[in-house]
């Protein structure tokens, strides 16, 4: 049976999470055996099981200080373009009004 899980969720990341298509007639056969032999025909067992492969192939959300810090890091660099932006903008009026 440690087979069977195996192709499916093979199957599902490869299918359905990587390509988004629909179960295909494998997949579907091995849904049906899985749920019968495996899940005891128990439909919350099986997509608990679904459930599991898709958060294996989901990243992690950042932590709080993970985008805390990304944030501060943005700024950042945001300042200093707007500082480079305004001495470009000081320099250009210099030009002009020196003409």
């Amino acid at each position: 049976m440690e087979e069977q899980l195996q192709r499916f969720k093979e199957l599902y990341i490869s299918l359905v999470i990587e390509q988004g298509l629909a179960m295909d007639d494998e997949m579907l056969a091995l849904f049906e055996e899985l749920l019968a032999g495996e899940f005891d025909d128990n439909p919350e067992l099986m997509s608990a099981f679904i459930q599991s492969i898709i958060d294996e192939q989901t990243p992690p959300a950042p932590s709080v200080e993970e985008t805390i810090t990304a944030l501060e890091q943005e700024n950042k660099e945001l300042k200093q373009r707007q500082e480079l932006a305004e001495e470009a903008l000081l320099a250009l009026s210099d030009m002009l009004l020196s003409r």
